[in-house]
């Protein structure tokens, strides 16, 4: 079924539509006679009378009229040609496209505008928005109108203001692809059923014969605190070689997974096999401050310079021959950041631009960047704001107990030596970890999916409680039928 002529449609789309001429045929002889022209094109055309800015409009006329003049009368055709096809500059589709010329304002400066909020909007986005009425993907539509309207208040009137986003034109995109903007993808949100958070109450201690709190936040005072699953042991060696190789690594987990702990264990390692690993760590604690100034002052620090340089070239100078002095002494350097799921995108580049600095083939300095799974998503390759970082950058992320759930229950009550098969059940530690699994939804983005939340911190929670309603109860043990009352 053919779409109606619009009642104000032009003289060329109503001549078409009469005599059942396809679009098609006459794109085809236009390319033809070797005047070839976009679907786009061709739709302003014939739908608006904007003759295209390239090519020989005296060439296109002609031919058109040739080939419509098998079909229709002449008087048809003198009519459809009202408007000469010369010097006829495309109308834009939103009043945006209007001001910038009436003022002489160039795209370059409207794009800008936008780009000075932080977020990436180049010149070929303006002029599909402004020509075609193309909306970026990415962004929302407050993201570029908001700066835009506040960039042009300083020029134009206030009701050219208000008229700034009315249609002037039709736009010759489907509506479809013209007015989807970037759809915001809910948050995940996580769903688990836990009881509040309690403390080990001394009576509970007392109970089970304990003389030492096995969940406490303070309990690990040594290697041999750390539990140290296969994967834990793997991310650590992962961490050793990339710093003793000159490499960029992140590791990412879960908030209570044990990532501190992972970065304290490695410490230890690296201060009692590889005592040359200098680890050079900025000290800052809320990670979006950090600047590249405080990275080079904690370098400089650690370096041992006494006299720091004002200007940014002989900064960048007099590090890289403190690096180089200190290789040549037989010291190896890894620049550390926990919490690196906070670092701006322009203070990544600048690790980039640390990472870089050699002697020969010879890397002076390591990165490794510790952080939430926020960090995977701030590196990911879809960051084109840092894609010459994250390229570079091996990843491991540090994941939940699972399977070794109940060699971590036995490791943290043999630290208090106590055999944990005296306090706990087999069954109930299934029964915990069955409890421990949570369901995560991405609203329309996703379908829900389970996750598993066997993380440490959310483990020693989980069986506080459970050991504080034993000994409430007068239980012996911590059983499944237990696991199953804890609200």
């Amino acid at each position: 079924m053919s779409t109606p002529t619009p009642a104000n449609a032009t003289p060329m789309r109503q001549f078409l539509d009469s005599h059942h001429i396809s679009r098609l045929v006459v794109m085809d002889e236009l390319k033809r006679v070797g005047e070839p022209m976009a679907p786009t094109t061709f739709n302003r055309l014939l739908n608006h009378n904007v003759w295209p800015a390239k090519g020989d409009k005296t060439k296109v006329k002609k031919t058109l009229e040739k080939l419509f003049k098998k079909s229709g009368s002449q008087e048809e055709i003198k009519n459809m040609f009202k408007h000469s096809p010369a010097n006829e500059k495309p109308k834009a589709v939103y009043g945006l496209g209007d001001l910038l010329r009436k003022y002489e304002l160039t795209q370059t400066s409207a794009a800008k505008a936008v780009s000075a909020t932080g977020v990436n909007f180049s010149v070929p986005a303006i002029c599909q928005l402004i020509n075609h009425g193309v909306w970026p993907k990415i962004l929302t539509r407050e993201q570029i109108t908001e700066p835009l309207e506040a960039w042009l208040g300083q020029y134009v009137t206030k009701k050219e203001l208000a008229d700034l986003w009315v249609e002037q034109i039709t736009p010759t995109l489907p509506a479809a692809r013209r007015t989807k903007t970037a759809r915001k993808v809910a948050d995940p949100l996580l769903t688990l059923d836990l009881p509040e958070v309690e403390m080990l109450n001394p009576n509970t201690m007392k109970h089970f014969g304990l003389v030492r709190h096995p969940f406490d936040g303070n309990e690990i005072n040594c290697e041999a605190d750390l539990f140290m699953s296969e994967h834990q042991l793997l991310l650590r060696e992962a961490m050793v070689q990339a710093s003793l190789g000159g490499s960029i690594f992140a590791v990412t987990g879960e908030s209570g997974a044990g990532k501190t702990e992972i970065r304290k264990g490695f410490l230890d390692y690296i201060n009692r096999n590889n005592p040359e690993l200098l680890v050079i760590e900025p000290e800052i604690i809320n990670k979006k401050t950090l600047t590249s100034e405080m990275i080079y002052v904690a370098l400089a620090d650690e370096l041992g310079m006494q006299k720091i340089p004002q200007g940014l070239e002989q900064r960048a100078r007099a590090i890289k021959r403190a690096l180089k002095n200190s290789l040549k002494a037989g010291n190896k350097h890894v620049l550390m950041i926990e919490e690196a799921h906070d670092l701006t995108d322009n203070v990544i580049k600048y690790l980039k631009r640390i990472w870089e600095l050699s002697d020969g083939f010879n890397k002076l300095i390591s990165i490794v960047l510790i952080g939430q799974p926020e960090l995977e998503q701030k590196l990911s390759p879809s960051n084109y704001n840092v894609r010459e970082f994250s390229r570079r950058c091996n990843m491991m992320k540090l994941p939940p107990l699972g399977q070794y759930l109940g060699d971590y229950i036995a490791h943290k009550f043999a630290r208090c030596h106590v055999d944990a098969s005296k306090i706990i059940d087999a069954a109930a530690i299934v029964a915990v970890k069955e409890r421990l699994q949570g369901k995560i939804s991405y609203g329309i983005a996703r379908a829900a999916a389970n996750q598993d939340m066997t993380y440490p911190l959310i483990v020693n929670n989980f069986l506080i409680n459970a050991m504080n309603m034993a000994a409430e109860l007068g239980e012996p043990m911590i059983t499944s039928e237990l696991i199953a009352e804890l609200k």
